[in-house]
């Protein structure tokens, strides 16, 4: 049977204080009996010396009587103890051991010297002559006026005595062995038995602990102590779930505000591991968010600006703000405001991040727009000044010039105004300020519209005209006259950038996606294409991929601008497919009408 550890440590002790209590017992009950059986032995040894040295005073000449050794002899064997007679200058007349062998003097010995002083002595010791441990009790035998005649000593062995406390000693040691086992045994049975109830607790303390609140301990009935433990800790198990459940909801509400918002949270604790980051700052630093929880942050983010102003804020505790780009593709700019969390030491910080990438960029296209329109503007109106102060200044009266000069000012005049035209409209646009007339538009009948109305300038240029147009025609809902501006900007432009010999496609088409239905105008041809790098900004204003080449082909920079605002604003979009040296495709993806559905 194995009993549980508390048993098998209750049940050690008890068996160490127990050999301890016998080890005490022993020690004290053998002394006791060892000086009891020394009292027997030195009273029978009293009696036998008195006896002796009666009968020796009896003797007409005293110890010197030469009978004297024999009768030594005989009483030693019928007694079975050792007597001795001694002269009063310790010289040995008689000994029942030794006969009448020179033994030596015993003048110093303890137990003669006693009797010398007080008539009687006793000693306990090793006997040098016998070679074994002894009882010794001497007498002085005195006669008259001759004062101490001799001494008689009485001796037995001390064996019998030590051997009889040995076996003392064994049984008692048997006995409480014995009786200690089995005590010990009967007393582990009930100790594991009445701290069953703990095996209980600890169970269910381990269920809980790993959020099994379900475990139950059925001893709330005992009218004990395990009785009040079992109330108590059913009460404790209660008042977790409510603080468990509390904990949850409240968790539950922390992470929902944290994952809605746009802004990424980062919390760092004071030894710099990530103790909680949410959706946003994950997708804005491209980290995967079981792995970075526990870990150091300069392990999960190698960014130096950001890592440097968190310990910046750590050491001042200091509110902090910094700038940085990301290292992947494509490249985001984040803001960080970095404020400490209270702390006695060095104290947690908290990471708030925005993503300024479109500010930054709206920034920089506001620049640039302000440069572009200023550049823009520049061009036509220089050349006006620079056409005007040549005629004004004689060229007026050269008729092979002038009128080449005046078509000048008025292409660049019309040029400037037709820049400010779409500027206006496209102002319109974005304001929503412009009246939109939607109905259902024919795709197919506006592609005719406008190969008609371009096809003289496709064949000046050298270029072919396709049309592949779906049957049924896509109708879309919009505006008639925007979306005739739209596909004339995307035509004419390809005619501009499609080389002698290429050709230019209008199709259309039909998506559908799970939000709506799409109606689908194309404009591809086999032109010079555009760059990767340059297809994401090509609908900025005034953005021109080739700027001399617009330029001088009469373009504004505001087409492509024009085409992305007007679609957006009847709920569609312009999407881009291109390959510099191989053409470009422009799709004009708008919705559909019910009955194209």
């Amino acid at each position: 049977m194995i009993f549980p550890r508390t048993v098998r440590r209750f049940l050690v002790g008890y068996l160490i204080l127990h050999l301890l209590a016998v080890g005490i017992f022993v020690f004290v009950l053998s002394r006791i009996a060892r000086d009891q059986m020394i009292i027997a032995a030195k009273s029978k040894m009293d009696a036998m010396s008195l006896l002796l040295a009666e009968y020796v005073g009896d003797l007409e000449n005293g110890i010197d009587t030469q009978t004297l050794p024999a009768y030594v002899e005989r009483i030693g064997e019928k007694s079975e103890m050792r007597v001795t007679l001694i002269k009063p200058d310790g010289a040995v007349v008689a000994d029942s051991s030794t006969g009448q062998r020179d033994i030596g003097s015993h003048a110093t010995r303890t137990e003669v010297l006693m009797a010398k002083a007080e008539g009687v002595g006793f000693s306990e010791r090793y006997s040098a002559t016998l070679e074994k441990p002894m009882i010794y009790f001497a007498r002085s035998m005195e006669t008259g006026d001759d004062g101490v005649t001799g001494y008689v000593r009485v001796a037995t062995p001390a064996v019998a005595i030590n051997s009889s406390i040995a076996s003392i000693q064994r049984y008692v040691w048997f006995s409480a062995i014995s009786l200690g086992g089995l005590t010990a045994l009967l007393m582990s049975l009930f100790s594991a038995k009445y701290i069953q109830p703990l095996e209980l607790f600890a169970a269910a303390a381990r269920r809980i602990g790993v959020g099994d609140f379900q475990a139950a301990i059925n001893l709330t009935r005992q009218a004990d102590e395990w009785g009040e433990l079992g109330d108590a800790f059913e009460g404790m198990k209660e008042e977790l779930i409510v603080r468990e459940e509390r904990l949850i909801e409240n968790n539950r509400h922390l992470d929902s505000v944290l994952s809605s918002m746009k802004e990424g949270v980062i919390a760092i604790q004071p030894d710099g591991q990530v103790m909680f980051a949410n959706g946003a700052a994950c997708k804005m630093l491209e980290l995967m968010r079981p792995e970075i929880v526990s870990k150091q942050l300069f392990e999960i983010v190698r960014i130096p600006e950001l890592i440097s102003s968190v310990e910046q804020t750590q050491a001042s505790r200091k509110f902090c703000k910094t700038e940085f780009k990301t290292l992947g593709k494509p490249q985001k700019t984040l803001r960080a405001r970095i404020s400490v969390l209270a702390d006695e030491k060095r104290p947690g910080v908290v990471v708030v991040l925005n993503d300024v990438t479109e500010l930054r960029q709206l920034e920089t296209m506001r620049r640039d727009f302000v440069a572009n329109v200023s550049h823009e503007l520049k061009t036509p109106l220089a050349s006006i000044k620079a056409y005007s102060e040549t005629l004004r200044m004689g060229a007026i009266n050269d008729q092979e010039k002038n009128l080449e000069f005046v078509k000048e000012i008025e292409f660049h005049a019309e040029l400037l105004n037709k820049q400010i035209q779409e500027l206006l409209l496209l102002a319109r646009v974005e304001s929503g300020e412009n009246a939109f007339s939607i109905s259902d538009v024919d795709l197919n009948q506006v592609c005719r519209f406008i190969v008609e109305h371009f096809s003289k300038l496709a064949q000046d240029r050298g270029l072919n005209l396709s049309l592949d147009l779906m049957d049924p025609a896509p109708i879309a809902r919009a505006d008639p006259s925007a979306v005739k501006t739209m596909v004339e900007n995307l035509f004419v432009n390809a005619i501009h950038y499609t080389l002698d010999g290429g050709t230019v496609t209008l199709s259309t088409s039909t998506m559908s996606n799970a939000d709506q239905n799409e109606a689908v105008i194309a404009v591809s041809d086999t032109g010079i294409g555009i760059a990767q790098e340059q297809q994401g900004r090509v609908f900025e204003r005034f953005y021109r991929v080739d700027r001399s080449r617009s330029r001088d082909m009469g373009g504004t920079g505001l087409g492509l601008a024009i085409v992305k605002h007007l679609a957006q604003s009847f709920g569609g979009s312009v999407h881009l497919e291109s390959q510099l040296g191989k053409g470009s495709k422009f799709e004009i993806r708008l919705p559909a009408a019910k009955e194209s559905s």
